[in-house]
């Protein structure tokens, strides 16, 4: 099998769904904050050229749904530029990356944005894609291409066997169809009756160091990403109080990558749910129930029926599948978690100072959230529809949930 015929199936399916959700943008991202003076049109239009090269569907152009890629793109046609005004600093960066990300890419499926002027020796490079194109590891992958840089290690993965109908295959299409069909009673986050979305998504981003996120899941016996949705958990408790009986129901996205694909850009992930245990009163209570809820994420790691559901339908009807599991009915929110180099990159000999991850909003979705890694820190990024409450609390209290594991 070609590397990349996973991931264009995998890819087709997120086309699909937003060609049936036309209101909601499907393009995932990273923000590169760098230290030094802009680069000029002519080394951009190069670092264009990288990342075309290390991912060839990036030369084409955007296509309307059932039809070939539209042609190649010029580098001109992914580029655009922002000067901000001078000295206004990192909330009008943010601000400028959110309004940004509210204008969905049209005639390309991935594009670049230079901002600069909000702080002297410093300028932003925002990149974003159809999440049909890339997931986040291919999102790092491209980057670190673009950087001259080796990639991320391969993951130690077991190759993937040809399907065979075996009582465990079997069995696992079974869970699946149930885990499709059966009552999810998920709870939005939203006001009561009110509908998304209700206007452009607003974006927040707030940073930790990794080696305290680390430290807390050591002494837990947990792992980083349980740490992480623990805190979430809790964060989200506060607004919950008062809601009818239900779950907050976070779908996490996993790695697909095996063997011949471990390495491979595109589109290589499939949706878990996770129950976030928003309920429980403590911390640490969180964090347990939370460790027991990821085991289907550890287990599937490991399965190799754990996408029998999609390998079995017929590829029209990926689309569908994908925008049933994410109704608001079923799935409250996406939460992704993407590990990013361990060390400082540079861009031309100039230091990148942070890589802020750009996450999106499912039709009809609250709020979704991405945590992605660079160089010692965690960052959370969090997208959210206007209407949703408190959004502006959320990165402290994640914050505070942290300090709260920290103590016990």
């Amino acid at each position: 099998m070609h590397d990349h015929d996973d991931a264009t199936t995998a890819g087709e399916r997120w086309f699909d769904y937003a060609a049936a959700h036309p209101h909601s943008s499907m393009e995932i991202g990273g923000v590169a904050v760098v230290a030094g003076p802009a680069p000029s049109t002519v080394e951009l239009h190069a670092l264009i050229d990288l990342i075309r090269a290390a991912h060839p569907p990036l030369r084409d152009r955007a296509r309307p749904r059932g039809a070939n890629a539209g042609g190649p793109a010029e580098p001109a046609d992914h580029l655009e530029e922002i000067a901000l005004p001078a000295h206004s600093g990192e909330v009008a960066l943010h601000a400028a990356i959110e309004r940004v990300c509210a204008q969905p890419l049209t005639d390309v499926t991935w594009g670049m944005t230079l901002l600069h002027g909000h702080r002297d020796n410093e300028f932003a490079l925002l990149l974003r894609a159809h999440h049909g194109l890339l997931d986040g590891m291919s999102l790092i992958g491209i980057t670190l291409a673009a950087l001259r840089e080796p990639g991320l290690p391969p993951r130690r993965t077991p190759p993937k066997p040809p399907p065979s109908w075996t009582t465990g295959r079997v069995r696992a299409l079974v869970r699946a169809v149930a885990g499709l069909t059966l009552p999810a009673h998920a709870i939005s986050l939203g006001p009561a009756r009110v509908q998304a979305p209700t206007g452009p998504p607003r974006r927040l981003w707030v940073h930790t160091p990794l080696p305290r996120m680390k430290a807390i899941a050591r002494a837990a016996g947990t792992s980083l990403n349980d740490v992480y949705l623990a805190a979430l958990a809790g964060a989200l408790r506060p607004g919950l109080s008062d809601r009818a009986a239900g779950t907050v129901r976070a779908m996490v996205p996993l790695n697909t990558r095996r063997g011949h694909t471990s390495v491979a850009l595109g589109n290589f992930h499939r949706g878990v749910p996770v129950a976030l245990p928003c309920h429980l009163p403590t911390a640490a209570e969180r964090l347990a129930a939370t460790h027991l809820a990821t085991a289907n994420i550890r287990t599937g790691r490991r399965d190799p029926d754990a996408d029998v559901l999609f390998e079995t339908l017929p590829t029209r009807w990926h689309g569908r599948t994908l925008a049933w599991a994410l109704h608001p009915r079923r799935t409250t929110m996406v939460a992704t978690h993407v590990p990013g180099p361990a060390r400082p990159l540079e861009l031309d000999g100039h230091g990148i100072n942070a890589l802020l991850p750009v996450m999106f909003l499912p039709a009809g979705h609250h709020l979704s959230v991405c945590l992605g890694e660079y160089a010692g820190t965690a960052h959370l990024a969090l997208v959210a529809d206007p209407s949703l409450p408190d959004f502006d609390e959320l990165p402290t209290r994640w914050l505070a949930e942290l300090d709260a594991l920290e103590a016990t």
